[in-house]
């Protein structure tokens, strides 16, 4: 390639070496220079390193000339991309196939490359024709048709780069070649400069120019629907400054200006720049785009009225921007209903006539979520979920003519070429960060598809790094936050002569005003009033196989006691490990770390919690609760309560965010049943009074008689408990009569297993206890034994057990009769026999706490007997009678007690003769 000053020359010519030492603190980002002759010669030191045959002056003159009036964060960001262009140019198969007329250096060339793409059946590549046109190189002149050169503010590309090695080549002494010392050529009728600004909006027509060789304005044609007012200021637009931003500001103005524009030069492409061009077919194309999205939104929005669940007003906002639009990033607060969103705008535009096919592509975990939500929101758009065999898999897509289907993004990995035959029209991203990395191959293929709807759905667009959000944003609109090179250095705060301290962010305003057209986020108080009473959100999370290992360890056993259970009821020690069994698979759901609490603990309690630390625990939960607080506490700035059956999940959950809420200067508290009733007392004041304490981490010990209404508007259940309603109780504490704001109550459920199908249960008003409060009582009623072993059998998996010999049916023979205690587990449902019958209702409500806080299951000590009765109160009755009370955890662990003692007695006592 081109060849210039020698790799050993230590400065351009006019700039002072600087001293070693201060070279090397630039170029190792200890400091930033103190002035423009420092940032020249630490960027001729970079380029130097990478700039291959090109002049290191040449491509440092063009970094500081495209990032004039910034500062030395974007100047060495502007090389670097420079830098990188000419390795993308050494890399890819470019060649010159036709030239200027002979020996002419100055006009168009037309360059041959091959283009990459991923296809169902690999990668593949195809010639595509680029046109370059160079008129001058000292400054650089010169234009590239290619989305690189239309987007990367640089005036230059790996084309051009291409073209200057043949230049030289063409001056047969690449080592004497000197860009100075040719004079540039004059440039055609309409041109167009690709720096695009620093700040506004950035439109990029504002960068056309109607050159000084142009002989008279175009004239306005009519037709098109053009008005002629817009004709005129589309013509005076051309003289450029104020006249082009107004017609750009108008919508019919703009329209015309680009009609105006390519019916003139795509008849006389020689006159018209080769960026110039492709900008305003681009242009065209968006318009276009837009036009036939407001028509459809027209059609389709009337089609809302026939959704089986009402939208709220801002729900119909976020569904009509996407129709208008056809591509939006939707960013909303968690808990503002996305998915409820995408669903409606999937139901207009398929009953609208719109949208033949659609795709849903999705976490694996969230199809099943996908499905309940489509069928409670729409039922004449079907919806299928692909699963099965690949033959299966291929089938499910050609069978399905008309209508959605929800994919996983590992199956778009697998199924690429049966989607691209599917050919959907509409594709709909849900947890779009998933692709928020763009050398992944799940971002790769995703952007491979081009439908003409695409709907992205993320509650968190920027989790790290700017880059992650322009990510997600390549497939809505490429061009909002183009360059990419500029959005680190541009947007983030420098400490004072600082070259890698970071302070914070800057050009906040530049930023919104340009994802404004294709991003749409509302947070939780803008549409507050609009919000229901409660929401109610599941958040699924994935099992890691160790997980599945544990839990599907213990299947056997538990489905050779249900077995037993089906002919005969079950003995109490017989129970009492089913129990334990199913406990044990519960702990596992929520992580190995609650199940191996006290080998881990030591370990974690002395660490800081990171991504890395949580993955390693197998306990996904842990950094799904990391998110959904993050959000919460640190985004919506609400208070919150955490819920979890074992202190221990809770003391894993605390850690979990306590590095979070640290950084922000944020605490949290318990209320456990382990504090002190001082210490109880004082954390719930603390809760209530101080602002800076927004998280209380609760056991069911706080779900009776604690009132938070006052403190906190969401609440997080780690897991959901049997009983529902022990879950209503933990969602009374902040959803009853004084609470002033809507709550949201957010459910972790693993989707794998028991803890899946006990949220089926729950949901379904058919809990394991089948059992509700009256409202007004303690008490609750319980359906036979029967429906309970039937409700167990709906948490196992599928799975063939041999017939039990009639030998096999005591407990010592089966194969687990050493168990694992279950960590701190919450006492076993109503034993399913004939005698639980007589058990008084509050032994029956097993998931009462006790009065320490303790589960009620667990085995009192003698202090804590002669507690329990002394809260009993015995009375005698105006008929002699006598009347016990006892406060509900009391009654319920010494029904419990007594319940025991009796069975030890009756096993004790010698048979009756």
């Amino acid at each position: 390639m081109l060849s210039g000053a020698s790799p050993t020359t230590p400065t351009a010519p006019g700039v002072a070496p600087l001293p070693l030492g201060r070279l090397n603190e630039v170029l190792r980002n200890e400091r930033a220079p103190t002035d423009l002759r420092e940032a020249r010669a630490a960027l001729l030191e970079l380029a130097r390193r990478k700039s291959g045959h090109l002049p290191a002056e040449w491509l440092v003159a063009q970094a500081l000339r495209v990032s004039e009036g910034t500062d030395w964060a974007a100047q060495r960001a502007a090389l670097e991309a420079l830098l990188r262009r000419i390795g993308f140019a050494s890399r890819d198969a470019l060649s010159v196939e036709k030239r200027p007329a002979r020996g002419a250096l100055w006009g168009r060339y037309v360059l041959a490359g091959q283009r990459r793409s991923e296809s169902g059946r690999g990668r593949k590549s195809e010639r595509r024709p680029y046109d370059v046109d160079v008129y001058g190189l000292e400054p650089l002149a010169a234009s590239c048709n290619c989305a690189d050169f239309l987007r990367s503010s640089l005036g230059l590309c790996k084309h051009l780069l291409v073209v200057l090695e043949d230049i030289a080549q063409q001056r047969r002494s690449a080592r004497s070649f000197d860009p100075a010392g040719l004079p540039p050529a004059a440039r055609p009728e309409l041109c167009w400069e690709p720096v695009r600004a620093w700040t506004g909006r950035g439109d990029r027509l504002e960068g056309l120019r109607w050159g000084a060789g142009a002989s008279a304005a175009p004239a306005p044609r009519g037709g098109r629907g053009a008005s002629a007012r817009a004709q005129r200021a589309a013509a005076q637009a051309l003289g450029g400054g104020a006249a082009l931003r107004r017609a750009l500001e108008d919508e019919a103005a703009r329209g015309a200006l680009v009609q105006l524009l390519l019916e003139r030069y795509e008849a006389q492409p020689a006159s018209a720049e080769p960026a110039a061009l492709a900008l305003l077919r681009e242009e065209r194309d968006l318009l276009a785009r837009l036009s036939a999205g407001a028509l459809a939104a027209g059609e389709a929005l009337p089609h809302l009225k026939s959704l089986r669940r009402r939208l709220y007003p801002y729900q119909i906002e976020g569904v009509q921007r996407f129709l208008e639009r056809q591509r939006l990033l939707l960013a909303d607060d968690m808990g503002l209903g996305k998915t409820t969103q995408a669903i409606a705008a999937c139901h207009a535009l398929y009953c609208a006539g719109r949208v033949e096919r659609g795709l849903l592509i999705v976490p694996a975990p969230l199809r099943d979520q996908w499905q309940r939500e489509w069928q409670a929101t729409t039922d004449r758009a079907p919806l299928a979920v692909v699963e099965g065999r690949a033959e299966e898999r291929a089938r499910r897509f050609e069978q399905t003519k008309r209508g959605f289907l929800v994919m996983s993004y590992e199956q778009l990995l697998r199924d690429l070429g049966a989607v691209r035959r599917f050919a959907p029209s509409l594709i709909v991203l849900d947890e779009a960060q998933r692709i928020k990395n763009w050398t992944t191959k799940s971002s790769a293929y995703v952007t491979s598809l081009q439908p003409e709807w695409r709907l992205v759905l993320t509650g968190t667009p920027l989790e790290n790094r700017l880059e992650e959000l322009a990510t997600l944003l390549d497939w809505v609109d490429d061009s909002a936050l183009a360059p990419k090179w500029r959005l680190a250095p541009w947007h983030t705060s420098w400490a004072p002569g600082a070259a890698s301290e970071r302070t914070g962010a800057r050009h906040l305003d530049t930023l919104r005003e340009r994802l404004a057209p294709c991003l749409l986020r509302r947070v939780r108080r803008e549409v507050l009033r609009q919000l229901p009473p409660r929401s109610d959100v599941r958040v699924p999370v994935e099992v890691s196989a160790p997980q599945r290992e544990e839990h599907d360890a213990r299947v056997p056993a538990i489905a050779r006691l249900v077995q037993s259970a089906r002919r005969r009821p079950l003995r109490q020690p017989e129970f009492l490990a089913l129990m334990q069994l199913l406990a044990q698979q519960r702990i596992v759901s929520n992580g190995l770390a609650l199940l191996r609490f006290d080998e881990v603990w030591p370990v974690y309690s002395a660490a800081r919690a990171d991504e890395a630390l949580l993955v390693s625990s197998a306990s996904p939960k842990l950094a799904e609760f990391r998110r959904v607080l993050s959000q919460l506490v640190l985004e919506q700035k609400r208070k919150v309560v955490v819920f979890s059956q074992w202190r221990k999940m809770l003391r894993l959950a605390e850690w979990a965010v306590r590095d979070l809420l640290e950084d922000a200067g944020l605490s949290s508290v318990f209320f456990t049943g382990e504090e002190s009733q001082r210490a109880r007392s004082a954390n719930v004041a603390a809760f209530h009074e101080q602002p800076g304490v927004c998280v209380m981490f609760l056991s069911d010990a706080g779900g009776v008689g604690l009132n938070l209404q006052h403190a906190a508007n969401a609440c997080i259940n780690l897991e959901l408990p049997w009983n529902p309603a022990v879950l209503e109780q933990r969602i009374g504490r902040i959803y009853r009569l004084g609470q002033k704001d809507p709550i949201d109550v957010i459910n972790l459920v693993s989707e794998y297993g028991i803890e899946a199908r006990i949220a089926g249960l729950v949901g379904n008003k058919h809990a394991l206890f089948s059992g509700l409060f009256d409202g007004t009582t303690d008490t609750v009623r319980f359906e036979g034994p029967a429906s309970f072993i039937g409700d167990i059998e709906r948490l196992l998996e599928p799975i063939e057990v041999p017939e039990l010999e009639a030998r096999d049916d005591s407990l010592e023979s089966a194969p687990d009769a050493d168990l694992e205690p279950a960590l701190e587990a919450e006492p076993a449902p109503p034993v399913a026999t004939e005698q639980a019958r007589e058990l008084p209702p509050a032994a029956r409500e097993s998931e009462q706490p006790s009065a320490s806080g303790a589960p009620a299951s667990a085995a009192p000590g003698a202090p804590d007997i002669a507690r329990l009765f002394a809260s009993v109160a015995v009375s005698t009755t105006a008929e002699g009678g006598l009347r016990i009370e006892a406060p509900p955890d009391a009654a319920a662990a010494l029904s419990q007690l007594l319940s025991g003692f009796a069975q030890l007695l009756q096993a004790a006592a010698p048979p009756r003769r």
